[in-house]
Formats: C-alpha cells, sequence, structure tokens
C-alpha cells in the first residue's frame, strides 16, 4: 500500500467521520486493543473471530475455512496464523490523529452571541410544530446553555451519542464538543434526518407489503375449511396496519428522533412484520391444506408487553399437535395464577419450558419448530421478569433458569441445522431469540453461547447471496439485531466486571484500614 493511497484513505475516514470495523462482529478496529488480521484474499478480521471461524471448522473435522466476505477458501491453520495488517494500524492510527487536529482547527472562539441571531419567530410562522419542537428541546446547548439558532444548529451544532441520557434529542455547540466530546461518536442534525427519513421509508414499505398480504388473505378465506383462522390472520394483519400507522404519525410529527428511540420502533416493527409475512407467504403457497402451527408460525411477538401473560403461552401451547387436552405441560399451566409468589410461578415457567426441551428430543416436524421457539422465548422471557422480583436469599435463581435456555436452545439449534441451511430466515429468528436472551441474562450469560451466536450469525453472512433479494433485506435486518442484543450483552458485562472491581478494591481498602487500626490500638 503506497503512501498515495494511504494518505487518500486516511483523508476519507476523516472526513465522512466513518470507522474501519471487523465484518464479522462489526467492532471497530483499534492499533493495539483490537489489530485487524489478514487473510490471503485481502479482507481483514479480528483475532477473536477468525480463533472463532476456525475452531467451528475444527469442530466439524473440516480441514478450510471461507472468508466472510468474499468465500475465499483457505486452510485452517493458514487463517489461524493470518498475520497483522501493520498498514492498516498505521492508518488507523493516522485517523485517529487526524481526527484530533481536525477538531483543534475547527475551534469555535468565546465569542457567540455576535453570529447566533435568533430565527424563531421566523421558523414558527412557517412550521408552527416543527419550529415548537425544535425551540423547546434544542435551543439551547446542553453544556453550556447558549443559544442555538436554526442556522447553527443545521450546521455546526452536534448530538452525541456517548452522552445522551433519557430520549431528549440534545444538541452541543462547536465549542463544547471540542472542549467536552473529544473523541465522541457525533452527529449533525441533517444525518439524523437522513437516518429518520431512511427508517421512515422502510416503514412505508412494510405496511405497502401487509397491505398486499391483507388484500391476498382476503381473496383466498374462501378456500379455508376453517374460517376462524382466515378471520384471525386478517385480524392480525390490519393491527399490524394500524400500528405501522401509528408509528409512521409519530416519525413524521417529530422534528428528530433520538436514535434509541427510533431503533426501537423500527426493531418493533419490522420483528411484527416480518412473521406476519412469513405467515401469509405459506398460506397464500397452500391455501388449501393448512395446519394449525403452520397458520401460527411467527404470528405472536413474545417480546411485546402484552405476549407476557400466561394466556398467550396458553395460546400457542393449544395449536401443538402433540400435546392432549390433559398433557402435563397443560395442566401445570392451569394451576399457574397471577396471586402465586414470584418464585413458585418462575419455578412453573422453568418446568414447561423443561418439557418443551423434552419434546424436541425427538424430532419435531419443521413445520412446528418455529411453535415450540415462541413458547420457550415467552417461558425464559417470564422467567427472566420473574427472577428479578425473586427474594434476595436465592441468588443463584437466574443461573438456573440460563442453563435451562443453555439446554432448550442447544436442542432448538440442533433441529434447526438438520432442517434449514445457515441463511434460511426460521433459521436466523433462532439465533435472533438466543442472541435476545443473551441480552436479557447478561448477567450469567457465557461467553461460549455469545461466541455460536457470533459463529452462526457469520455463516449466515457468508452465505445470504442465495436468498431472493427481499429475503436478503430481510435477514441482513435479523442479523443487525443479533449484532445489536450481543453488543448489548458484552456492555452490561463489562459494567458488572467494573463494578465487581470496585467493590474488590473497597472492602481491600476497608480491610487495610481495620488491620492498621487493630495495630495502632493494640500498640497502645
Amino acid at each position: 500500500m503506497n503512501d498515495c493511497s494511504s494518505g487518500r484513505l486516511v483523508s476519507f475516514l476523516v472526513e465522512g467521520d466513518d470507522v474501519v470495523s471487523c465484518e464479522v462482529c462489526l467492532e471497530p478496529f483499534q492499533p493495539v486493543e483490537r489489530p485487524p488480521k489478514i487473510l490471503p484474499c485481502g479482507h481483514n478480521f479480528c483475532d477473536q473471530c477468525l480463533f472463532s471461524l476456525c475452531c467451528h471448522q475444527q469442530y466439524y473435522l473440516l480441514d478450510s475455512i471461507r472468508c466472510p466476505t468474499c468465500r475465499a477458501s483457505f486452510p485452517t491453520d493458514v487463517a489461524k496464523v493470518a498475520p497483522t495488517n501493520w498498514d492498516l494500524c498505521k492508518i488507523l492510527e493516522n485517523v485517529q490523529r487526524g481526527r484530533e487536529v481536525n477538531v483543534t482547527v475547527i475551534h469555535v472562539p468565546d465569542t457567540p452571541t455576535q453570529v447566533l441571531p435568533s430565527t424563531s419567530q421566523s421558523t414558527k410562522n412557517k412550521c408552527p410544530e416543527r419550529a415548537s419542537t425544535i425551540r423547546t428541546q434544542r435551543e439551547k446547548c446542553g453544556d453550556c446553555k447558549r443559544k442555538l439558532s436554526t442556522k447553527i444548529l443545521a450546521k455546526a451544532a452536534r448530538f452525541c451519542q456517548n452522552c445522551s441520557k433519557g430520549e431528549a434529542t440534545t444538541f452541543y455547540c462547536l465549542e463544547c464538543c471540542v472542549n467536552k466530546h473529544n473523541g465522541h461518536s457525533l452527529l449533525s442534525l441533517s444525518q439524523l434526518q437522513t437516518a429518520q427519513l431512511k427508517v421512515l421509508g422502510e416503514l412505508r414499505e412494510l405496511r405497502s407489503s401487509l397491505k398486499t398480504s391483507l388484500q391476498d388473505s382476503t381473496s383466498l378465506s374462501q378456500g379455508f375449511h376453517n374460517l376462524s383462522m382466515a378471520s384471525f390472520t386478517k385480524g392480525e394483519l390490519n393491527e399490524a396496519i394500524t400500528a405501522l400507522d401509528d408509528a409512521i404519525r409519530l416519525i413524521e410529527s417529530t422534528a428528530v428522533l433520538h436514535p434509541h428511540k427510533l431503533s426501537e420502533i423500527q426493531t418493533k416493527q419490522v420483528r411484527k412484520c416480518s412473521r406476519l409475512l412469513c405467515c401469509s407467504q405459506e398460506l397464500r403457497e397452500d391455501s388449501g391444506n393448512v395446519s394449525s402451527s403452520s397458520l401460527y408460525q411467527r404470528i405472536s411477538t413474545p417480546r411485546a408487553k402484552n405476549a407476557l401473560d400466561v394466556g398467550s403461552l396458553d395460546f400457542l401451547l393449544a395449536a401443538l399437535p402433540k400435546l392432549l387436552p390433559g398433557s402435563e405441560l397443560l395442566r401445570l399451566l392451569e394451576k399457574t395464577s397471577h396471586v402465586d409468589k414470584a418464585e413458585e410461578r418462575m419455578e412453573t415457567f422453568l418446568k414447561a419450558a423443561a418439557i418443551i426441551t423434552t419434546i424436541l428430543y425427538d424430532d419435531v416436524p419443521k413445520e412446528e419448530l418455529a411453535l415450540y421457539a415462541d413458547a420457550l422465548l415467552i417461558c425464559f422471557h417470564q422467567a427472566n421478569t420473574l427472577s428479578r422480583r425473586a427474594s434476595p436469599s436465592k441468588p443463584n435463581s437466574r443461573k438456573l433458569v440460563w442453563k435451562g435456555v443453555q439446554m432448550a436452545y442447544t436442542e432448538l439449534l440442533r433441529v434447526g441445522a438438520k432442517n434449514y441451511p445457515s441463511y434460511h430466515p426460521e433459521r436466523i429468528a433462532l439465533l435472533d431469540d438466543l442472541a435476545y436472551l443473551c441480552h436479557l441474562y447478561a448477567d450469567v450469560c457465557d461467553q461460549a453461547t455469545v461466541t455460536i451466536c457470533m459463529i452462526e450469525a457469520a455463516r449466515a453472512r457468508a452465505s445470504d447471496e442465495k436468498l431472493e433479494e427481499e429475503e436478503r433485506l430481510s435477514v441482513v435486518q435479523r442479523l443487525k439485531e443479533v449484532d445489536y442484543h450481543l453488543l448489548e450483552c458484552r456492555r452490561l458485562q463489562r459494567l458488572q466486571e467494573l463494578r465487581t472491581t470496585k467493590s474488590a478494591k473497597r472492602s481491600k481498602l476497608k480491610r487495610i484500614w481495620k488491620s492498621l487500626f487493630r495495630r495502632f490500638k493494640s500498640g497502645k
């Protein structure tokens, strides 16, 4: 890599405010902590991801590894000893220095009041609601409290992702960005609005797809033997369209939404709509011979608040063909009441999950696997809520729940791997559920499970070109959700480690002071 191309790349990264990341875990490369390892094909990955991929191949007795980006094949031994890309490390160091230099160059003098004329009145006359939103939320800098005009807000002010608290979108003037937010991730107003418009376009496309599915289900409803199933499907589609309309209305009526709030809206709507579209596609393919399990496949949204009660689990279990009306699982759920203690209800859901896991030991049909996955996710989601209410005298309750998660999803992934290829949406849905549980149980989650999720996500990315364009975009979105949950799991685990280290240091200091006090007292 010559100096000219290196300089152009440095200039591009500095001006674009971008980073170079590992294409498997999406973590940014660091010259010291996370150096890039280069494969013979020229693509770069972090050492941890390469090691995980090599271990996965050796586990299946394979002596070669495919690059997750270009799918070029190399011997596993070559990938394990891949050299560090020192040229890229040097570029990253130059980028970091260049950003610091750029921040210093654009320093704002301490005389902002002369260049910040108020334009709130003209903005109010043009668009009262939008001007009111901007004026009330972003009229002043979040640090120095100086007023920000519309012109300064659009060109010079920045939103700091590292220092954002709550749902308020707080902007900072350029001088405060230099003095107090140096090295942070900063976004301009235009970048936030561009991201908001992108999400708005995606939600409108989802609404159009749901509208088409609703029309198709209406035309096919005459061929259903069970009209209640058809009416249920149309009702769910109508509810999803109404929820999408509310989300679109919220985004359109707000000048700038907080990035976390925007991501939450997008994730919730995409998850619900993907399951509905999956069900609708199955109905179109086989409208004359539809089973109850395939009809209800992925319609329920276990992560929604309204699906955390026992009734939602009863609805799913009632459609399972292997469960007789007087089965042990249904009797167990009938005895459960909201009046019971948190520990008793948690044990009930753990027993239910254990029974479902036992059913999975036998090979279940692949069209029923999604329903079992939803039932297990509801059990563990409810157990998470109840374990936090449990008595402090039982600190290991969450560890017991996590052992149940490990056993259940070992069987789910085994059955999923037997019936679906790595890029299939249903197999990625199982991976998304497991990553979501890793996020929920970050305090007791083990590193091996996180590594398995990373490996499965890498395999899905490496072979998603076999899907059609629409399915591939849906898979990419689900893999982004997987990455988000795994990153949040890591972040929470690091915070827990910091708290543990800090408390250990404090207790050590207390013991030292006590011993010194005893010696001083005995010396007297």
